[in-house]
């Protein structure tokens, strides 16, 4: 009995030194990283990163166990968005995701696990030009305390995670790339734009702040508006300054009655004009394919846009499934 007490202690005194070695050894902060070219304009692919929501399309997380429950909070796609996740513990446990920084077509993120065990991570998706595609990225970086970093050597974080995050992005690459449609397919129609009485908020605003100005102004509009609404909502864009990254635009909804404007709201003519329109169906990944199209025709037409309307004939506040998207864009010239 002496004896196996004395290997006992001899093997588990041993064991502790081998991990307190291993722990000398493995790093502390674990980065994995992995990158795919994509044949899609980097706004398309970035659309489908930095919407929580878009990311049923392509997570390995999800398409590992579709049942999963998911709640989101926030503007999805801005700084403080969220969305937390339940699923089979011996799957995709449980946890959340919250936007902590967009730039550019880079967003930051954080992760915090709660089951089957706490944990936390720190993740940023990119989408740069290259090549004459686009770089998609995905990275996670975690820290492990000394002497729990000794588990690195077991577990393998470039490995394990690496092998979803390819599977991930071969997923977006493949998704994103069957919904890019070349800007020759786009059908660009002379229609005539009748007058239209628009009442709104109007702003020059960032144009990493266009989103959450729309939600924020569709919102207390329509709760303002009530009765007095005619028609889908619309967003008139007036300008759009590439060099400060600011554009002059209303959101608005067409209105019958004018008599008594909503607080900060204003009242907006439009038309009667000729137009040159596309109709955009499905998500915004690819809308700038279609104003490309509208634009290239003015052009070989010699004709100046001087306002841009965008009429959402269904969007996100009123359909979930964004392929069911639609959007009217017209263009008004002189």
């Amino acid at each position: 009995m002496k004896k196996f007490l004395r290997f006992l202690v001899i093997f588990i005194v041993l064991v502790l030194v081998i991990l307190l070695g291993l722990a000398l050894y493995e790093p502390q902060d674990v980065l994995v990283t992995r990158s795919v070219l994509i044949k899609a304009p980097k706004e398309a692919v970035f659309e489908q990163m930095v919407k929580f929501r878009n990311w049923t399309n392509w997570s390995p997380w999800y398409l590992m166990d579709t049942s999963m429950k998911m709640t989101y909070s926030g503007t999805d796609g801005t700084t403080g968005s969220a969305y937390q996740w339940k699923g089979q513990e011996n799957k995709t446990g449980a946890g959340s995701m919250t936007n902590t920084g967009v730039e550019g077509t880079t967003m930051n993120f954080d992760v915090v696990f709660t089951a089957p065990r706490d944990g936390k991570a720190k993740g940023m998706l990119s989408a740069k030009d290259s090549l004459g595609m686009t770089k998609a990225t995905w990275s996670f970086s975690m820290h492990m305390d000394f002497p729990f970093n000794a588990m690195e050597a077991f577990l393998n974080m470039d490995k394990m995670l690496g092998g979803d995050f390819e599977t991930g992005l071969a997923t977006m690459k493949k998704y994103v790339e069957s919904r890019t449609a070349p800007v020759a397919v786009i059908e660009v129609k002379e229609v005539d734009y009748p007058a239209h009485t628009y009442e709104g908020i109007r702003k020059t605003v960032a144009m990493a702040d266009i989103l959450k100005f729309f939600a924020d102004s569709y919102g207390s509009l329509g709760k303002e508006l009530g009765p007095r609404i005619a028609g889908p909502a619309a967003g008139i864009y007036y300008t759009w300054d590439t060099t400060n990254k600011t554009s002059d635009l209303a959101a608005v909804f067409p209105v019958t009655d004018t008599t008594k404007p909503a607080p900060g709201a204003v009242i907006l003519h439009a038309g009667p004009a000729k137009a040159y329109m596309a109709v955009l169906k499905g998500g915004y990944a690819n809308e700038m394919n279609y104003h490309n199209a509208i634009m290239k025709r003015l052009s070989e037409k010699g004709l100046k846009q001087y306002v841009v309307i965008e009429e959402y004939m269904a969007g996100p506040a009123n359909q979930p499934d964004s392929n069911k998207w639609v959007t009217n864009i017209y263009y008004l010239v002189q």
